[in-house]
């Protein structure tokens, strides 16, 4: 199986750290997060890789090269400006030799650290046989508090922070060659697409199945200075529980 990380983005949210370093190449606790994300891939057994790059992507390509230090394979695909997660799925095709539905292949994001069990998704996607599995999670902290009101308008009830309860995408998915021509109805070499709220619609629209693959699993997404702080803050022993969550017997 192949992994696609998408790392084309400009970081916008982490200026002015991003005005010198592209977000997946942020150091987080002696190692670049970009790799973070790509070692719990590796301990389940993936070792053939494409990374999507753009913006300040000489700096990603000098770092991983060709994977040769961590036993992989990693090939780059790229363009001169960010193309949307669909896009970079186009731009990669004829890197991830996936010629048919048999051959289905794994995106994540370069900036989000995530606890999610990769070869449960990897056979939750092949039970169900669609073109699209997307992963979930029900862990999702909302940053403000909310309130149970009744119909006096007086407050019965404070939660504050709490989880959401809901399903959220954390940005992984499996696919496979089915997703291309909807891709390619959007004109990828001339805009940006994304996947879910562009793509995804559409297949929605064609009758096409999009499976949920939903558990309770921690992820933190690195997207603005106060989530990188946070993670930058922890103490040896908090980062050991998020950073260094690996495979056991070849399963995450």
């Amino acid at each position: 199986m192949q992994a696609l990380i998408l790392s084309p983005g400009k970081g916008t949210r982490l200026r002015p750290i991003t005005n010198y370093l592209p977000k997946p190449m942020l150091p987080l606790h002696g190692r670049p997060l970009m790799e973070w994300v790509m070692l719990p891939l590796i301990a389940c057994g993936i070792k053939d890789f494409v990374v999507a790059v753009s913006y300040l992507g000489e700096q990603i390509k000098n770092y991983f090269s060709r994977g040769e230090r961590w036993g992989v394979r990693i090939n780059y695909c790229s363009g001169p400006h960010p193309a949307g997660k669909a896009g970079e799925i186009w731009r990669a095709q004829d890197l991830l030799r996936c010629r048919d539905r048999a051959e289905p292949f794994l995106v994540v994001p370069g900036d989000t650290l995530c606890h999610l069990h990769y070869l449960e998704l990897l056979d939750f996607h092949r039970q169900h046989r669609g073109p699209v599995s997307v992963a979930f999670s029900t862990r999702y902290p909302l940053e403000v508090g909310t309130a149970e009101i009744d119909r006096r308008h007086r407050v019965v009830r404070f939660h504050e922070k709490a989880n959401l309860n809901l399903p959220v995408s954390t940005g992984a998915y499996v696919l496979d060659s089915r997703i291309f021509p909807y891709i390619h109805s959007f004109a990828p070499e001339e805009k940006e697409v994304d996947l879910p709220a562009d793509v995804f619609p559409k297949l929605l629209a064609a009758a096409e199945p999009i499976y949920g693959y939903v558990q309770d699993y921690a992820w933190w997404d690195v997207g603005r200075i106060s989530d990188y702080e946070s993670l930058l803050g922890l103490t040896p022993e908090e980062a050991a529980k998020i950073l260094t969550w690996g495979a056991k017997d070849g399963h995450l």
